[in-house]
């Protein structure tokens, strides 16, 4: 299925990075490896159900993770950024 990402790159190989982001976001297979296949929205549930719930942040999570900021934070050379004990620095906590 990691051909599907890669025919999405090659579309927008000359485009724009948001053209990119917005076909991937609406791409059947990240709804279908993450959680938002088939939920439904706080109002949703809310109106329908009476049940208090809280917005799934699994989808932005994977948005920045995989195709924008990354995991660790990254020096202006792209060398992952180290903590005083040279760990490296996550890019959210």
């Amino acid at each position: 299925w990691f051909l599907h990402y890669y025919d999405i790159f090659v579309r927008h190989a000359f485009g724009n990075y948001r053209d990119i982001l917005k076909e991937i976001s609406f791409s059947p297979l990240m709804a279908e490896n993450l959680s938002f296949l088939r939920s439904k929205s706080t109002a949703y549930i809310w109106e329908t159900q009476r049940l208090k719930a809280y917005a799934d942040e699994n989808f932005a999570r994977e948005i920045m993770q995989l195709f924008t900021i990354g995991t660790v934070q990254l020096n202006i050379d792209g060398s992952a950024k180290l903590d005083d004990e040279g760990n490296v620095i996550l890019a959210y906590t």
